[in-house]
């Protein structure tokens, strides 16, 4: 039987404004019986759709991107974190997005893609996605964004993503360390320093707060630096790091504390000990020798403690014996004596390196007497014309006395404190004495100190007594104090000069006719003026200290 379709509809001319019914069905009722090239609306899908003979084809226009929004911006590229787990909320606007079903991707490059954790299909021009910051990968950006319709159409917008991580601080927020007294000087401290996982160059700057005063930042390492200033009371500085990248910054708060100086001083002569404390490998140290005593008439001043100023590295919980030093006693009075010698002061053995840090006593200051030199009889003894004519070797080198017949020696007192344990030394020669023409007048010259050598007898005119060299200034008791001055040597007062003064630092002045010079200050290792003439005798020398800060 012929189908009427076979004699109705040929070449049919489709005419209106309306359009054409097509038929329209679900998936499920999908015919193929007609074969290749049936066409239907699928209102599954809400697309036309043909059949090629084996599958169904939907027919459809590509979607298309024009936006895109992250966590509320509005950016044209974002930039991912790789360093944290966080979530973004991406918002994409566009057309032609299919509203019942599509899929999102953010493609990398040769690798790497990541697919949105949530997608929801707002309307077919806009799409709202959730993503996991830390799945982006920067080995593979920069990412594209595809937008893909069911009907397989897409829209890609590329190189929408790149992945930079913010920079890491190797450091956690809080204290960066205490700095105490023993440690201010040439402080060091790198962590405050950060990573950047894609090898970004890295930005530092102090954004917040400030550091210790003394201290410095550097802005390409995030080193701290520097001696760090004294403090009076614990003192903790709160400072915020910035680290930047040319896309990231990440910033951390920390803090600093600086100790004010915890000082334990040993005045007594004799010997004591010192207990680390625990937690404690570094100390701060200064030693001062006795210093030496004065000579007696027409002599020279003593020479000044040897002193040692500096740090120490130490065992903590360890026990350091110790010894002050005493100052060289005073010597009798009469024509012509030398002084003493001051007593050695020790610290240690120091468990750990196992040395022991030694300031040399002070030189004694020599008395009158003839430039050819005899035998060095014994310190304190009468020497008398032709014996002693040069000042003690000492920590600082006494002064040397007046002579009979021309100058002396052109030195005083040798110095003899080298730096002892690792910790520095200071110490100076003695001053040379006059002759006993009316020029120099029998003038002697001054002890050494810590910080200077002791004066010459003024040779030029009726002389005054050499001055007793300069001490030298220790913060190590929280507050600048001189130590280890040389003492005055004498004049021949018949012609009228003038005793030398003591060095700044316990020294003392030489005396006046006849008299004897005071005593050098305890515990700064000073030493003591030479006797006035006739029959003056020395001072006693200045004790020594230990002051041990951390």
């Amino acid at each position: 039987m012929a189908d009427l379709r076979d004699f109705t509809g040929k070449n049919r001319k489709f005419t209106g404004t309306i359009g054409e019914k097509i038929s329209s069905g679900t998936t499920g009722e999908r015919d193929t019986s007609f074969g290749s090239g049936t066409l239907r609306f699928n209102s599954s899908t809400n697309l036309m759709e043909y059949y090629n003979g084996t599958i169904w084809k939907s027919i459809d226009a590509p979607p298309t991107i024009t936006n895109f929004t992250v966590n509320g911006g509005s950016p044209t590229v974002s930039t991912f974190l790789t360093n944290t787990s966080s979530i973004a909320t991406i918002v994409i606007t566009g057309s032609l997005f299919d509203t019942n079903s599509l899929t999102v991707l953010f493609e990398g490059n040769g690798g790497g893609n990541v697919s949105p954790l949530t997608t929801v299909i707002n309307s077919s021009n806009q799409i709202t996605v959730t993503v996991r910051t830390n799945l982006f990968n920067n080995t593979y950006e920069p990412y594209d964004l595809m937008v893909t319709n069911a009907s397989g159409l897409f829209t890609r917008l590329e190189n929408a993503f790149v992945s930079d991580g913010a920079p890491i601080f190797v450091t956690a927020s809080g204290t960066l360390g205490t700095i105490r007294e023993s440690t201010r000087s040439s402080y060091t401290l790198s962590s405050a320093a950060a990573t950047d996982a894609d090898g970004d160059t890295i930005t530092y700057s102090i954004s917040a707060g400030s550091l210790p005063a003394g201290l410095s930042f550097n802005t390409s390492t995030a080193e701290i630096t520097g001696t760090a200033s004294s403090v009076v009371s614990n003192t903790t500085s709160t400072f915020t790091v910035s680290a930047a990248t040319t896309l990231q910054t990440s910033t951390r708060q920390f803090t600093i504390t600086v100790n004010a100086p915890q000082v334990t001083t040993f005045t007594s002569t004799g010997p004591g000990t010192f207990t680390v404390p625990s937690g404690v490998t570094t100390l701060g140290l200064l030693m001062v020798a006795g210093g030496g005593s004065g000579g007696s008439s027409l002599g020279g001043g003593g020479g000044g403690g040897g002193m040692l100023d500096g740090n120490i590295t130490v065992t903590a919980g360890s026990t350091i014996n110790l010894s002050v030093g005493a100052g060289g006693q005073q010597c009798r009075s009469g024509d012509y004596y030398t002084g003493f010698n001051g007593s050695n002061t020790t610290f240690g053995p120091i468990p750990g390196p196992g040395l022991t840090a030694t300031a040399i006593g002070g030189g004694y200051g020599c008395g009158h007497s003839n430039p050819i030199r005899g035998d060095g009889s014994a310190p304190g003894q009468n020497s008398g014309p032709n014996t002693i004519t040069i000042g003690g070797t000492g920590g600082s080198g006494g002064g040397t006395g007046s002579a009979d017949s021309g100058a002396n020696d052109a030195r005083g007192g040798y110095t003899s404190q080298s730096p002892s344990a690792g910790v520095t030394g200071h110490g100076h020669a003695g001053g040379t004495g006059g002759g006993s023409n009316a020029a120099s007048a029998h003038t002697g010259g001054g002890g050494g100190g810590a910080g200077g050598a002791g004066g010459a007898s003024n040779q030029t005119g009726y002389g005054n007594g050499g001055p007793g060299g300069i001490g030298r200034i220790s913060t190590k008791s929280g507050s600048p104090v001189y130590y280890a001055g040389g003492g005055g040597g004498s004049p021949h007062h018949p012609q009228g000069g003038s005793p030398g003064p003591g060095g700044a630092g316990g020294g003392t002045a030489g005396a006046g006719p006849g008299s004897r010079s005071t005593a050098a200050s305890a515990n700064t290792g000073g030493g003591s003026g030479c006797g006035g003439h006739p029959g003056g005798g020395g001072g006693t020398g200045g004790p020594g200290i230990i002051i041990v800060s951390i």
